[in-house]
C-alpha cells in the first residue's frame, strides 16, 4: 500500500468567536494549545482513502462533497473517497464563520494535494476495545448504556509500528463554556502526550458515539488541570493497549456509503413532570433547549434548508476492524446496532446534524430538543448502520 501522514495547523490568522456553547459569542484570538487537521492517506490498487481528524466542532456535508470533487478532479481518480470527521471539541474556531470556513477549505485542498505517499510493504493491523470511563460516562441522571469505550487500531509495516488511530466517545466539554482562548481538548491533549511519548509514530483520533457521553459526572473541575488529570488517565489507558500483544490482520480496504434522507417532525414536549433527580446543569440545559426548539422551529418554517436533509453512513474495512462513519450527534445506545467486536461507531464524519437519539427515548433531556428525526428515519439509520 501507499501511506501519507501529515499534521495541518487550521487555526484562522484572524480572530473568531468558537462554537459549540451558546455563550461563546466574544471573538478570539488566543490558542492554548494548537487545532490541527490530522490528514492521513491509505491507497491501494484499487481505492484511495484520505481521512481527515479535524480539531473543529464540525465539518460541512456541502463542503465534505465539494473537497472531494475538487481533489478527484486534481488527481483525475473518481477512486479517490475522502472522509471528514471532528474531533467535535467545542473550542475551536467557529465553522459557523463564512470567513473561516472559507479560509480551511482553501487550506485544506493546499495541503492535501501536496502530501506524499511512500511504500509500505507486508501491512498487519490490530484492533483493540475496552470499556473505559476515563474521561467521561452518561451525562443523563438515570440513563446508563455503558457504552463508553477507548478502542485503539495499529498498523504495522512487518513488526514496525508506524500508525495509530486512537478511538473514545466522549463529548471534548471538560472545560468551562466561556474559557478565553481555543483549545483542541482532551482528544488533542492525549494525542501530544501520546506523540511525545513515541517519536516517529502517527497518531490520529475518532470521535465515537458521544451524544449522551461527557465528563459530567467525571470532572472535579472545568480548568485545565481538570482536562489534564483526565487526559493523563485516557493517555494511560492507551499506553496500556499498546503494550499488549494482539494478533495481526493483513490490511485491505473495502469502502461503501450509503445516504439516509431524513424526515423531520416537530412533536410537542411535554415538561410538566420532570425527573427529581436531575443535576441543577442538566435543569438548566433543559431550559435552553427548550427555547432553542423554538427558534428552531421558527427558522425550519422560514427556511426548510435550515434542517439536514440527509445523513451519510460510510463502512470503511481495513481487514481488522470496519469503521462506520455517521453525520450526526448520534447516542451511543446504536453502538448496540453494530458487533463491536468487528466494528466501531464513528460520529460528527462527512457533516454535521443535531442529536439522534434512541428510538423510543424516554427520559427528558436537553438532546431532545434539536432532535427532530422521525421514528422511522431513525429505523432508517439502524438499517443503514447494520447493512453498511
Amino acid at each position: 500500500m501507499k501511506y501519507s501522514f501529515k499534521k495541518i495547523n487550521i487555526e484562522a490568522p484572524f480572530p473568531t468567536t468558537q462554537c459549540g456553547h451558546s455563550c461563546q459569542v466574544e471573538e478570539l484570538f488566543d490558542y492554548h494549545d494548537h487545532l490541527y487537521c490530522r490528514c492521513l492517506g491509505l491507497k491501494d490498487d484499487n481505492n484511495w482513502i484520505i481521512h481527515l481528524s479535524m480539531d473543529l466542532l464540525g465539518f460541512d456535508y456541502n463542503h465534505r462533497n465539494m473537497l472531494q470533487d475538487k481533489l478527484r478532479q486534481y488527481y483525475h481518480d473518481d477512486n479517490l473517497h475522502l472522509i471528514t470527521s471532528t474531533t467535535h471539541t467545542h473550542y475551536a474556531n467557529s465553522v459557523r464563520t463564512n470567513k473561516y470556513v472559507d479560509y480551511l477549505c482553501e487550506l485544506l485542498e493546499k495541503e492535501i494535494v501536496k502530501m506524499e505517499y511512500v511504500d509500505k510493504e507486508n501491512v498487519t493491523t490490530t484492533y483493540q476495545r475496552f470499556h473505559s470511563t476515563a474521561v467521561g460516562k452518561s451525562r443523563i441522571s438515570g440513563y446508563e448504556t455503558n457504552n463508553e469505550y477507548l478502542c485503539l487500531i495499529r498498523f504495522y509495516e512487518s513488526d514496525n509500528n508506524f500508525l495509530n488511530i486512537v478511538y473514545n466517545n466522549c463529548h471534548p466539554t471538560i472545560l468551562q463554556a466561556n474559557v478565553p482562548y481555543f483549545s483542541s481538548e482532551y482528544p488533542g491533549y492525549v494525542l501530544k502526550k501520546l506523540e511525545d511519548t513515541y517519536a516517529g509514530v502517527d497518531f490520529t483520533f475518532l470521535q465515537g458515539a458521544a451524544g449522551d457521553i461527557s465528563s459530567r459526572f467525571v470532572r472535579d473541575g472545568q480548568d485545565y488541570e481538570a482536562l489534564s488529570k483526565l487526559g493523563d488517565n485516557l493517555t494511560k489507558e492507551v499506553i496500556d493497549l499498546m503494550n499488549v500483544e494482539v494478533s495481526k490482520v493483513p490490511f485491505s480496504i473495502s469502502y461503501n456509503e450509503i445516504i439516509v434522507p431524513y424526515v423531520h417532525e416537530f412533536t410537542p414536549i411535554d415538561l410538566s413532570n420532570l425527573p427529581e433527580n436531575l443535576s441543577d446543569r442538566e435543569k438548566e440545559t433543559i431550559e435552553i433547549g427548550s427555547k432553542e426548539r423554538v427558534k428552531l422551529k421558527a427558522a425550519a418554517e422560514k427556511d426548510p434548508n435550515r434542517l439536514a436533509k440527509c445523513g451519510l453512513v460510510v463502512g470503511l474495512n481495513i481487514g481488522s476492524v470496519k469503521l462506520v462513519f455517521f453525520s450526526n450527534e448520534i447516542f451511543s445506545e446504536y453502538m448496540n446496532y453494530l458487533d463491536l467486536d468487528k466494528e466501531i461507531l464513528v460520529s460528527y464524519s462527512n457533516g454535521y446534524g443535531p442529536y439522534v437519539l434512541p428510538i423510543d427515548f424516554n427520559h427528558v433531556t436537553y438532546e431532545m430538543f434539536t432532535d427532530t428525526l422521525t421514528r422511522d428515519t431513525k429505523v432508517k439509520i439502524v438499517e443503514a448502520l447494520k447493512n453498511i
